[in-house]
């Protein structure tokens, strides 16, 4: 065989090679399977289900205020929320100027002899948020508060709805498209005797607390819960979990991208998030509307509805907090040892969430049920007039029936006991019956 027939047989080969091997780079078709399998790991949420803003903005207490006597209807308050969302508002108007102190008090405590129905509010929420959840045509300024709602249930030419600012003293008046007395009244408040009754007492010029005339009863209830691992918070939180590294501290689970820290510490069950996207000293500050609704957004992102949360209050510096709410009534940390954490926190830097708090666990099912009698309001009285500390009557500014939570002592389970708890001035929360607090001394408040 001649050379440059050896020469062509050999470079027909390498041309024939060539033509395939391109020919499977170009048509080529890997399986993207394991790429849509990192996507779903990455999209893991710590529990089904979002919230719109009716559903955690709540509010706390109901009255009803008839010929000068109260009447405590929480149980109530849930339905007639609900039922308020269908109602039509339409012009608002600022009456404010129609109020003194005095008369304010009056036709907020019912003192003026008028029926109506007081919705109490943990904390001042903005117009625009009410905007959010009522169909409310116009509303006030964007920047004004509200506290409590008022609604008159005597029969008047033109239905009307009050919303009111118990500490900025101001008032907005709203006309209904339809007459809603008659339908509460036949509804809620024809058997008056079915709700505990409730006192007025003056504790100072600008505040008048609500106490039970009676004991009041309330069940004390044991919870099976469920735990969340630290990478169940891994994959809801992390943009990329894949990119997380850990690793184990004295007295918590450390992960981190680099860009945001999570830290688990099991014995308090608390899972604290940090982002460095949020630490920016020139973010812009939101509005309270802005930065509730960017905390139900956040919520719903990754599933953090594990409990029924309600917001429940903020501070001066738009940091949110939230209470699982049982049998109508908020659930605060018992200070025992080990102390837990009972309520989510978020605190941001514009739109960004610098600093986010959530308890590690989920209640499940309740048992063992046993009902728990509560100090009548004279024995309340007595007790707040003769403390000299957190709660004297020169900082007591609100009294609500909650739930103490804590851990039993197998940590088997969480038992929720039914306790009185205050309000005060500078904007934390106290447990009444804690001897300690009320004999003066200095424990602290409970935010």
């Amino acid at each position: 065989m001649k050379r440059e027939t050896v020469k062509t047989l050999i470079l027909t080969v390498l041309v024939a090679v060539s033509i395939y091997f391109t020919f499977n780079i170009w048509t080529f078709q890997p399986s993207f399977d394991p790429i849509k399998n990192l996507e779903y790991l990455e999209q893991q949420p710590l529990s089904a289900g979002e919230r719109v803003m009716g559903d955690v903005i709540k509010p706390q207490q109901l009255f009803y205020h008839e010929k000068g006597k109260h009447y405590n209807a929480d149980s109530e308050a849930s339905e007639i929320w609900t039922g308020m969302a269908d109602w039509k508002l339409e012009q608002s108007k600022d009456v404010t100027e129609k109020f003194g102190n005095e008369k304010l008090k009056d036709f907020v405590y019912g003192k003026d002899g008028q029926s109506k129905v007081d919705l109490v509010f943990s904390q001042s929420l903005p117009a625009e948020t009410f905007q959010s959840i009522l169909d409310w045509e116009t509303p006030p300024s964007r920047d004004q508060t509200y506290d409590r709602i008022i609604i008159p249930l005597d029969r008047v030419r033109t239905p009307r709805v009050y919303f009111v600012s118990t500490g900025d003293k101001k008032v907005t008046e709203v006309k209904l498209k339809t007459d809603v007395a008659i339908q509460l009244r036949g509804e809620f408040f024809t058997e008056l005797d079915a709700y505990p009754q409730y006192f007025a007492w003056e504790v100072r010029k600008d505040t008048t607390l609500l106490l039970p005339m009676n004991k009041v009863s309330y069940p004390k209830t044991s919870y099976s819960f469920q735990n969340f691992s630290g990478e169940k918070f891994k994959n809801a939180l992390f943009s990329n979990p894949s990119y997380v590294t850990s690793s184990v501290t004295e007295d918590s689970q450390l992960y981190t991208d680099l860009s945001n820290i999570m830290r688990i510490r099991t014995e308090q069950t608390q899972m604290e998030f940090t982002s460095a996207r949020g630490s920016n000293p020139n973010a812009k500050a939101s509005s309270l509307a802005t930065v509730l609704s960017q905390s139900k957004d956040y919520l719903n992102a990754h599933g953090g509805w594990t409990d029924d949360y309600v917001f429940f209050s903020h501070d001066e510096n738009m940091n949110v907090t939230l209470k699982i709410m049982k049998n109508n009534l908020p659930v605060f940390a018992s200070e025992d040892i080990p102390q837990i954490m009972a309520g989510i926190s978020l605190q941001w830097a514009g739109t960004e969430v610098n600093r986010y708090e959530h308890p590690t666990f989920q209640l499940r099912n309740d048992s063992n049920p046993v009902n728990i009698l509560l100090e009548d309001g004279y024995e309340l009285k007595q007790m707040i007039s003769g403390s000299t500390g957190q709660l004297s009557v020169n900082n007591i500014i609100r009294v609500f029936p909650a739930y103490e939570l804590s851990k039993s002592s197998e940590d088997l389970n969480m038992i929720a006991e039914p306790a009185w708890y205050a309000e005060t001035k500078s904007g934390t929360y106290h447990l009444i019956n804690d001897p300690v607090t009320i004999g003066g001394g200095n424990r602290n408040g409970l935010e």
